[in-house]
C-alpha cells in the first residue's frame, strides 16, 4: 500500500481527478483497531485517451483507501447512485495535531473520515 502525505497528495488527488464520478462501494469499520477501509469504483484516473468512436477512456479502476488511527468519522446513508462530484481531501490541524481529512464534498458531505494516516492500493 502506498501513503498519502503532503508530498504526494496534490498529484494523487490530481491523477485521480478529485474522485470526480466516482462511487463509495463499501466502508468497513475496524474500531477495535481504530481502522476504516473504503473501497472506492473510481471512475477518472491519469489522462483520458479518446477512442475509435469519439467517447473517453476515462481508465476505471478499483481501489482499497485505509484510514488509520482515526480522530472522527461520520456519514450519512449512502446509495449506490451517490456519486462522488469533488472530493475534499486535505491534511488539517485539529488540537494541535495534524491529520488528514477525507470527505466526498466540500459543503455537507455525506461521509467524512479524520485520521493520522490514509494508505491507497489498485485493486
Amino acid at each position: 500500500m502506498k501513503e498519502i502525505n503532503k508530498n504526494n497528495l496534490a498529484s494523487f488527488i490530481s491523477y485521480y481527478q478529485n474522485f470526480h464520478d466516482s462511487v463509495i462501494t463499501s466502508i468497513e469499520y475496524d474500531i477495535i483497531n481504530s481502522k476504516i477501509n473504503l473501497y472506492i469504483n473510481v471512475f477518472w484516473s491519469g489522462k483520458p485517451s479518446l477512442k475509435e468512436d469519439g467517447s473517453l477512456e476515462t481508465n476505471k479502476l478499483n481501489m482499497k483507501v485505509v484510514f488509520d488511527d482515526i480522530y472522527q468519522c461520520n456519514n450519512k446513508e449512502l446509495y449506490s447512485w451517490d456519486s462522488i462530484y469533488d472530493a475534499y481531501l486535505k491534511f488539517i490541524k485539529l488540537d494541535n495535531v495534524e491529520y488528514i481529512c477525507f470527505a466526498d464534498a466540500k459543503e455537507n458531505p455525506n461521509i467524512y473520515i479524520v485520521s493520522k494516516k490514509m494508505f491507497y492500493e489498485i485493486l
